[in-house]
C-alpha cells in the first residue's frame, strides 16, 4: 500500500523551518515527488489498513511540524495499492 500526502506548510515559516520539516519526513521513508511542489509518498506492508496507514501519515506530519516548530499547516492523504504516478 502507498500514502501520498499533498502539504501547505504556513507561508510565513522560514526556510530552516522547511527544511527541517522535510528532513524529518525523509528520515521517515517518506520520499518528495520530484518537480511537484509539497507532495510526498511512502510505502506501507500490505497488511497496512487504510485507517492505520492515515493515521501512521498524521503522526508523521505533526511529528515533522513540532520537529520544526510550525502550528499551521493543511494536508491531504489519499492511500492506494499503487505508488504515485507523476508527469
Amino acid at each position: 500500500m502507498y500514502a501520498m500526502l499533498s502539504i501547505d506548510l504556513d507561508k510565513k515559516i522560514t526556510t530552516e523551518q522547511r527544511n527541517r520539516f522535510n528532513e524529518y519526513l525523509e528520515k521517515e521513508d517518506w520520499t518528495k515527488i520530484p518537480n511537484v511542489t509539497t507532495t510526498w509518498y511512502t510505502s506501507f506492508v500490505d497488511s497496512g489498513t487504510e485507517s492505520g496507514i492515515i493515521n501512521a501519515t498524521q503522526k508523521d506530519v505533526s511529528n515533522a511540524a513540532r520537529h520544526a516548530g510550525i502550528v499551521s499547516y493543511a494536508a491531504a492523504v489519499n492511500v492506494g495499492s499503487s505508488k504515485p504516478t507523476s508527469f
